[in-house]
């Protein structure tokens, strides 16, 4: 009986392995890409891209177009509500002060970052902004206010500085 048992276990086994055999094997993609280890943002990035942040903030509170523009990647993209992308530095300037006459200045903008993430390369800010601007065009001047929820994606460039490379933005109600 011992005999018997110890034959059927060694053909299930046989079995098995011959079944194993048939089944097509896993086909493995050899990627010549070099493979990097991904590191987590460190405290010095999260402080950079709050200095960044920061820096943009004042530019607008100084209206000084070439500080707000320095956060930005050559071939960022903004994402405005209810309007197209709008790429590119020129084009972001374009969109920010037209030509067209108006003045927009901003009187009061206060930024809360809700959130810092990402990895050394690649990172996104999250938070929310209360902005106060005044508006003058032909003579007409009006004040106006606006909540909003921002989201940056920003990239380390060359140089090791962080830049905006994407930013878009919903309205809050008041």
């Amino acid at each position: 009986m011992r005999k018997l048992i110890t034959s059927i276990i060694m053909l299930s086994l046989v079995t098995g392995a011959l079944a194993a055999q048939k089944q097509p094997a896993t086909k493995r993609v050899r990627d010549n890409s070099k493979i990097t280890r991904v590191k987590k943002l460190s405290a010095a990035d999260r402080a950079a891209i709050r200095a960044l942040d920061e820096r943009f903030v004042k530019g607008w509170l100084k209206d000084d177009v070439s500080q707000v523009l320095s956060v930005f990647a050559a071939d960022a993209v903004l994402l405005p509500p209810g309007s197209g992308p709008v790429q590119g530095t020129e084009a972001i300037r374009k969109y920010w002060w037209p030509d067209d006459g108006s003045k927009t200045v901003i009187t009061s903008f206060v930024r809360h970052i809700d959130e810092i993430d990402g990895t050394t390369r690649l990172a996104f800010m999250r938070g929310t902004a209360a902005l106060s601007w005044t508006y003058e065009k032909n003579g007409q001047k009006s004040s106006q206010t606006s909540k909003s929820i921002d989201l940056l994606v920003l990239a380390r460039a060359s140089d090791g500085q962080w830049r905006v490379v994407r930013q878009m933005w919903n309205t809050l109600p008041n």
